[in-house]
Parts: structure tokens; C-alpha cells; sequence
């Protein structure tokens, strides 16, 4: 660990003060993969501890100030895209979970997308509300992952902003197929055919959530989805 990263986990922006004044190169450090002082500091755990909070975001204004810039990439490797994109507020949120962070970010003009999967898995319907407000895009995939995650007040939160209900993973599974093959509970089949589920949309193996619901002998599903 350099002494960048060490005075960024002290939170001591004083500290901070006299090493760039010292030595200003540190603002253009980073790592080979865009990992830099800025993604250290929004990914420390904080805790919930309002003085830490507090002393974080005075360390943030003041590397943004420096000129560092609010939407760096981390590259993380990811097997389906290469890498994926972790920006200083991803780490706010999902690392950090430092909400005085995201939020300054955000008002200042962050880029918000990326972050809905995160958002997903913390069934955060009050982020989701915040990051869209601020410009993020939807994100079936996300919805679909939530409703596989049992993540259900942010999946309706999905559905009821436009998701596409019907989305299908890379093997044609819809969200209720999974509801279906996992034994869901009925009000959350319930949930997905209030907002159109077609129960007869096939996978790439041609079987419909319908032909798995007859398959398993579930009649109470198969009454629900011919009352709809």
C-alpha cells in the first residue's frame, strides 16, 4: 500500500492537504487496471458512522477539486463483457455503502448507470428511485436477476417502471419460469401476471412455464394462470 492509499484510509484530509502539496503527481496515479485513490476511498467501508461520512466527503471534494476525474473506470474483469466499468460511485454504493457519497456524486453530475445490479441485490427501492431520478437506465436484466434473487419490492419496483416482464435470460427463462422451477409462493406468480407474464412463452428448449407447472403436477399454479 503507497502512502496515497494510506493517507485516503486515514479519512484525514489535512494529511491529504500536505501530501499533494508535496507531491500533486499522486492525483494522476493509478493502477493497470484504473483502480485509483478515488475508487479506495468511496469503497472503504464506513459503517454507518456519521463522523466517518462526513470526513470521507470532505476527502472526496478535495481530490475532485485536484482535478481527478468523478467517473474513472475500475476494470474489473468479467467473463460476459471483458471488463466491467466500476466507476467512484459504484463503489459508494456498493462497496463503501456511503450514502453521503452516492448522493454528493449523483448531485455532482456522476455518471449513474452500472449500478442497478447492485441496487438489485440490496432490494433498494429508495436508491433505485434516487440513481433513475439522476439519469440511470433501466435494466431488465437487473429485474430478472432481483425476482431470481428473491430481491421481489425492488422486482415490482422494476415492473412498474417498465421492465419487461417477459425478459428472458440467455436460455429463454423468463422470470416466471424461475418463479415456476423454484417453487416461488403464489402471490409472487401472482405478482408477475398482474403485470402480464405470458405463461405460455417458450425457452430455447420450447418448454413454457405453463408445460413445467403440468410437468410438476402444480395445479394450484395452473388454476392461477388460467384466472390470471
Amino acid at each position: 500500500m503507497n502512502k496515497f492509499i494510506r493517507a485516503i484510509k486515514s479519512l484525514d484530509a489535512a494529511v491529504m492537504k500536505e501530501l499533494l502539496h508535496k507531491e500533486p503527481k499522486w492525483l494522476a496515479w493509478s493502477e493497470e487496471d484504473g483502480k485509483n485513490g478515488l475508487h479506495y476511498l468511496c469503497g472503504q467501508d464506513i459503517s454507518g458512522d456519521p463522523q466517518k461520512e462526513e470526513a470521507s466527503l470532505q476527502l472526496l471534494k478535495l481530490l475532485l477539486s485536484g482535478g481527478m476525474d468523478m467517473n474513472a473506470i475500475h476494470r474489473i474483469p468479467d467473463n460476459r463483457c471483458g471488463f466491467f466499468p466500476a466507476t467512484p460511485l459504484w463503489y459508494a454504493y456498493t462497496r463503501g455503502r456511503n450514502e453521503k457519497l452516492y448522493t454528493y456524486l449523483l448531485k455532482k453530475g456522476a455518471n449513474p448507470n452500472h449500478c442497478m445490479f447492485a441496487i438489485a441485490w440490496y432490494d433498494d427501492v429508495k436508491a433505485a428511485v434516487q440513481f433513475t431520478k439522476h439519469g440511470a437506465a433501466m435494466e431488465e436484466e437487473a429485474f430478472l436477476s432481483a425476482f431470481n434473487w428473491k430481491r421481489f419490492e425492488i422486482a415490482e419496483w422494476f415492473l412498474k417502471n417498465g421492465a419487461n416482464v417477459d425478459y428472458a435470460d440467455s436460455e429463454g427463462n423468463t422470470a416466471l419460469h424461475l418463479a415456476v422451477k423454484r417453487n416461488f409462493k403464489l402471490d409472487q406468480v401472482q405478482m408477475l401476471l398482474k403485470f402480464g407474464a405470458d405463461a405460455d412463452q417458450p425457452n430455447k428448449e420450447g418448454v413454457s412455464p405453463k408445460a413445467l407447472a403440468e410437468l410438476n403436477n402444480r395445479t394450484k399454479l395452473l388454476r392461477l394462470f388460467e384466472t390470471g
